[in-house]
C-alpha cells in the first residue's frame, strides 16, 4: 500500500469510526451482521478496521496461530470456528502475543478461555462464550480466504465494525457507497434525537411534533 492509498484508507476508517454497528446494519438491510451471540469479551471502544480471515476445523487453532504471525499491525483477525462449543480457540497466551504484534482485535465464531486475563488486555476479543477446555493444533484450515463467520460472509480486507451491539462486516467493494449511506442515516438519527430532546425540554403536548414523517404513510397502507 503506497502513501496515498494509506491516507485514503485512514480517512475512510476515521469516517467509519464515527458510526455505530446498528447504523451500518440498517443501511445494509440487516445483511452482513454476525450471530447475536458474538459479543465483546473486553470492550474498550468500537473495534473498526480491515480484516484478515481464518478458517479452522472444529476445536483446532493451528491456523489461528499462523494468522497471528502473518497479519500486520492494526489488522483484525476473524475466525470461522463453526460455533464449536467443545473447546476454546484462544486464551491469554495467544491473545497476549497478538497484542504484542500490534493486532487490533480477534473475532471468533466459537469460545475462548482465560476470561479474567483477557479482560486485562488492550487487544479486543469477541467470542460466543467461554470454556476451560483447550484446542488441538493439528490443522488443516485456511488463511486469507473468503469464509463464513457466524452467518456472515467475510473476505480478506473487508471492513468490520464491532461494538457492544454486535459485529457487522462491510464488503470492501461497496465500502464507499455503504459509508455514504451510513453517514446520511446517522445525520437523520441525530436530527431525530435533537427533535425529541427539544420536545422533552419544552414539555410540548402535540405528539405529531416528534412522530416520524414516514409513520402515517406506512399505517395508511394497513388502513390504520
Amino acid at each position: 500500500m503506497n502513501s496515498s492509498q494509506h491516507s485514503d484508507s485512514s480517512q475512510l476508517l476515521s469516517r467509519i469510526k464515527k458510526i455505530g454497528s446498528t447504523v451500518f446494519a440498517d443501511v445494509m438491510d440487516n445483511q452482513n451482521t454476525m450471530d447475536y451471540r458474538v459479543k465483546p469479551v473486553n470492550f474498550l471502544e468500537p473495534l473498526v478496521g480491515r480484516v484478515r480471515t481464518v478458517s479452522v476445523p472444529k476445536g483446532d487453532n493451528l491456523l489461528l496461530h499462523h494468522a497471528i504471525y502473518q497479519a500486520e499491525p492494526n489488522d483484525i483477525i476473524i475466525v470461522n470456528g463453526q460455533s464449536f462449543t467443545g473447546a476454546a480457540y484462544l486464551g491469554e497466551l495467544m491473545a497476549g502475543a497478538a497484542e504484542a504484534l500490534g493486532i487490533k482485535g480477534i473475532i471468533i465464531d466459537g469460545l475462548v478461555r482465560d476470561k479474567r486475563e483477557l479482560r486485562q488486555l488492550n487487544i479486543q476479543i469477541y467470542a460466543k462464550g467461554f470454556s476451560p477446555s483447550g484446542p488441538s493444533k493439528e490443522g488443516p484450515g485456511s488463511f486469507d480466504t473468503t469464509i463464513t463467520c457466524a452467518g456472515t460472509i467475510v473476505s480478506p480486507y473487508d471492513f468490520v465494525i464491532a461494538d457492544q451491539d454486535g459485529v457487522v462486516v462491510v464488503p470492501q467493494q461497496n465500502v464507499e457507497e455503504i459509508v455514504e449511506k451510513a453517514e446520511k442515516k446517522l445525520a437523520y438519527e441525530l436530527n431525530r434525537l435533537e427533535t425529541i430532546n427539544i420536545y422533552k425540554k419544552q414539555n410540548k403536548q402535540d405528539k405529531s411534533d416528534i412522530e416520524p414523517k414516514w409513520l402515517q404513510d406506512k399505517l395508511k397502507k394497513l388502513n390504520l
